[in-house]
This record gives structure tokens, C-alpha cells and sequence, in this order.
């Protein structure tokens, strides 16, 4: 049996890491009103769901037709 939790809310390193940009993108999704942070004490978290939502709204790649 896996005794693991799977996290609810992650600090801004930890969301910058599993999405795969840095901290200064994520502040500035935050700052953009892109992505949800909640803010508990001086600490800012992004709930799992709020960077899967903001990851979800990107746009798809769009690669032009090969010639």
C-alpha cells in the first residue's frame, strides 16, 4: 500500500518546478490574474487544481505545416 500524500498546494518554487518555468513567470501569471495564489501568512501557495487550470488555459502549440 502507498502510504504517500499527494500534495494540495504548493510554495511558488515548487509550482515553477512542476510546471516547468521559473519563479518569475509564475509571479507574473499571479501578477496577470492567469493563475490563483492564495496567500496564508506571509507565504503564498498555488493549490494544485489553480496550476493545473492555468496550465490547462495555455495555448496549444501551434507548429506551421511541413513544406
Amino acid at each position: 500500500m502507498d502510504d504517500r500524500v499527494e500534495k494540495m498546494a504548493f510554495s511558488v518554487d515548487e509550482a515553477a518546478m512542476r510546471a516547468g518555468l521559473g519563479r518569475d513567470r509564475i509571479y507574473t501569471a499571479i501578477r496577470n490574474g492567469d493563475l490563483v495564489a492564495r496567500k496564508y501568512g506571509r507565504r503564498t501557495l498555488i493549490t494544485s487544481e489553480a496550476l493545473q487550470r492555468f496550465l490547462n488555459a495555455l495555448p496549444p502549440l501551434q507548429l506551421p505545416p511541413a513544406a
